[in-house]
């Protein structure tokens, strides 16, 4: 659910330029989800130059974008915003370096390619209740009821240590070998 206008600081805020704060926030996500570059770097420098408290919700905003805009497409994206962010604190509200380091933050947002789909499925998780499945498998050697059903670490090697995707041509010796190891049990 979208919170009401009037539960966000920014609605009666404005930025150096006199800008209405929400909307320049909303600009920002829109251009960088839409692959305008230097419309993303003016609307994250109007941000991080209006004061420490708008930086920060700039920076706020360009972790959400990288989770929930380029998502699958990239996913180190979340740790590449985190990083220029954590260096943009190395230097002074206001100076060059911290605003190149956002500029840069929002350009990359920009240029990368886009997949939203985990954000698409935690909207329809929400909207509609959903709970996860508990398939067989999860009921195992860690669970109480796994436990209490006689299930063995044998059985979880068998069925629970099994991944998807699975990296092409990986070497399950030492998958095969400790199951092995368990089945002798």
């Amino acid at each position: 659910m979208i919170p009401h206008w009037s539960t966000d600081p920014f609605t009666a805020r404005t930025t150096v330029h006199g800008l209405a704060s929400d909307e320049v926030r909303s600009a920002l996500h829109k251009h960088c989800r839409q692959g305008r570059v230097e419309q993303a770097i003016r609307a994250v420098i109007e941000l991080v130059r209006t004061d420490e408290e708008h930086e920060h919700m700039a920076w706020t905003r360009l972790r959400i974008i990288a989770a929930e805009d380029i998502g699958f497409a990239e996913p180190v994206a979340p740790a590449i915003v985190g990083a220029l962010h954590d260096s943009a604190l190395l230097f002074e509200h206001g100076s060059y370096e911290r605003q190149e380091l956002a500029a840069q933050a929002a350009a990359y947002l920009a240029r990368t390619p886009k997949d939203p789909t985990a954000s698409e499925i935690l909207q329809v998780v929400l909207a509609e209740d959903l709970v996860p499945d508990i398939p067989d498998s999860a009921v195992d050697v860690h669970t109480k009821r796994g436990q209490e059903l006689g299930r063995t670490i044998t059985d979880w090697w068998r069925t629970g240590a099994i991944v998807d995707p699975e990296v092409d041509g990986r070497d399950t010796a030492w998958r095969d070998r400790v199951t092995e190891l368990y089945e002798r049990d």
